[in-house]
């Protein structure tokens, strides 16, 4: 359509300013209004279709969250605890639920492959018995030489070093010579 030779007063979708136009057609007062009512528009026509898409999606299943969350009374009134509910009554990692597991700190049974479970008295158990006897201070009598160790029970140095870091066996320093604890070792080799 051609300009014509007379005005006409509108008003501008984007702004609500009235403005003359020259064309009938014409419904923005500038081009930077007709600029911005287009991204306008694009933004709610990207909104609507994204709410369509979410309501077609929910329709088909209801959406379910991904995150249980445990309950604490539930898990107090559980005789048998899942590793991941323990790690929530600790408040610690899994592993570290899986570290105690291993070290013989915590009595478990695996089921399955992914069924590892934990009875509830087991967990009680670990504060009640959590007072240690009072270790006896070493002294070169009460302890072994890693030469006497060796001859006694035949095995080599390394194994004595990695068996002591292993089963946390006390140790002390006298005099440049590292001795070991005689009832520790006894009860690890006999």
């Amino acid at each position: 359509m051609t300009a014509s030779t007379f005005t006409i007063l509108r008003q501008c979708i984007n702004c609500g300013q009235m403005f003359e136009s020259k064309k009938t057609t014409t419904k923005y007062c500038s081009h930077k209004c007709n600029q911005k009512h287009y991204k306008l528009r694009k933004k709610l026509e990207k909104k609507e279709r994204s709410e369509n898409l979410l309501t077609a999606q929910s329709t088909a299943q209801k959406l379910k969250p991904k995150v249980k969350a445990l309950n604490y009374a539930f898990i107090k009134e559980k005789e048998f605890l899942s590793v991941r509910e323990v790690a929530y009554l600790f408040n610690c990692n899994i592993k570290t639920v899986y570290r105690m597991i291993e070290n013989n700190n915590i009595n478990a049974v695996n089921l399955n492959d992914r069924m590892t479970r934990i009875k509830r008295t087991d967990i009680d158990l670990l504060f009640i018995n959590s007072k240690k006897e009072k270790p006896t201070n070493l002294t070169v009598y009460n302890s072994y030489l890693m030469t006497e160790i060796v001859e006694k029970y035949k095995v080599s140095r390394n194994t004595i070093y990695n068996y002591g870091k292993k089963h946390n066996i006390r140790r002390m320093k006298h005099k440049g010579k590292t001795y070991y604890s005689k009832a520790d070792i006894d009860n690890l080799f006999s």
